[in-house]
């Protein structure tokens, strides 16, 4: 793999540094402390650049947004099938060795370098950023899954995890960096109005070699799938996104295997696109950085604590969960809060009721919902810089 190249920048200037880490779900998210930064700068009466250091296009995405406040992306190497799931997981060339970066030693990771990037956040340590994935996240999530309140947000447990940084209560900020022409023209001329789906389904080779999937456990039936497109198909079209060659496709849905998120945010921002429908991954991020209503189902996962809502953020993202139908649910993924009396590893053995509970016709009238109330709420809360 190609060692980042060194861009335009003096390796020992100061700066303000966020490195974006996890999911892509998670960077979305992350983006919001970008205009926390520009915050703290103001409060500390300067105007070094900040930095967003990401392997994926997320970091331009939000920089591009924010150009006007001196906001940079820095990108390194990706590595290959770490789109979508798995962006956090990167190799490097060490003499003959190739060993993984991952999220939790980024420090040690980019010292191992010995380059420009390694001496620019040796040297300006203090204004760097970066979520730990440790246990104090994990158990913060756990105590606020089953908390309707507005601090359950995970905007906020990322905050305890930045230092003193502090969530604003905002939503991401991302922009298409450049529109594809191909994306703009299938949205233009689709006859009647789409909705984009994503099915959680598509899986890539660091999944296989997981013994106990969380995102197993959060996805909804195919067979339900292809029944809700087909008793709306008449109304609207559907345009199923996904990334890895593993994904299942279903009949009267138009699937588009797309290698990065940007052509996603066009086809949901296209006037044409009335709304998405998807489990809980990254889709629903990225829909709340334009506001775009849609459709959320939970099953083992908490809106409590992942989802964007009306009430807190202005976004109109509506929730269908049913904990009731399991009295431990949401289990979230396999850890040291999730283990059965003898210490092994939960693994759903009530056939993912959470998931199944939610029927189709749930999701038809909750999509009818949705598309009467599309232009009759305005955001009035908007986050000036």
């Amino acid at each position: 793999m190609n060692q980042p190249q060194q861009p335009t920048l003096d390796v020992k200037g100061k700066y303000y540094i966020l490195n974006l880490a996890g999911g892509l779900g998670a960077r979305i998210i992350q983006t919001c402390f970008i205009r926390s930064l520009i915050t703290k700068r103001k409060q500390e009466r300067n105007s070094y650049p900040i930095l967003v250091i990401d392997n994926t296009i997320i970091g331009q995405m939000a920089s591009q947004v924010l150009s006007n406040q001196n906001v940079i992306s820095v990108q390194v190497p990706e590595s290959p099938n770490s789109y979508p799931h798995h962006p956090g997981l990167m190799t490097i060339q060490d003499g003959t060795k190739e060993h993984p970066i991952w999220i939790d030693s980024w420090r040690d990771s980019y010292k191992d370098t010995g380059g420009w990037l390694w001496e620019l956040l040796n040297n300006n340590w203090k204004r760097a950023y970066h979520i730990e994935y440790g246990f104090g996240l994990t158990k913060a999530i756990h105590e606020s899954k089953h908390n309707n309140t507005q601090k359950s947000f995970i905007g906020y447990h990322y905050a305890d995890g930045m230092q003193d940084l502090e969530y604003d209560g905002g939503v991401p900020m991302l922009q298409v960096p450049q529109i594809d022409s191909q994306v703009e023209n299938f949205a233009n001329t689709q006859n009647k109005p789409y909705i984009v789906l994503h099915l959680g389904t598509d899986l890539n080779a660091s999944d296989y070699m997981s013994p106990v999937n969380y995102r197993f456990h959060k996805v909804w039936s195919i067979a339900r799938w292809t029944e809700l497109v087909q008793k709306l198909k008449h109304k609207y079209n559907f345009v199923q996104v996904y990334a890895n060659q593993d994904n299942i496709e279903i009949p009267d849905c138009l699937s588009i295997r797309v290698d990065s998120i940007s052509p996603v945010l066009q086809l949901l921002q296209h006037p044409k696109c009335k709304m998405f429908v998807a489990t809980d991954n990254y889709l629903h991020h990225l829909a709340a950085s334009i506001k775009k209503p849609g459709i959320v189902l939970w099953g083992s996962v908490s809106p409590y604590v992942w989802g964007w809502n009306m009430k807190h953020h202005s976004v109109p993202h509506t929730h269908l969960w049913h904990p009731s139908s399991c009295d431990i649910a949401p289990c979230w993924r396999p850890s040291l809060f999730d283990t059965k009396s003898t210490g092994q590893n939960y693994i759903c053995d009530r056939g993912y009721t959470c998931m199944k509970s939610i029927e189709v016709s749930e999701v038809i009238k909750t999509i009818g919902k949705v598309d009467a109330s599309i232009g009759e709420t305005k955001n009035k809360n908007e986050i000036v810089l």
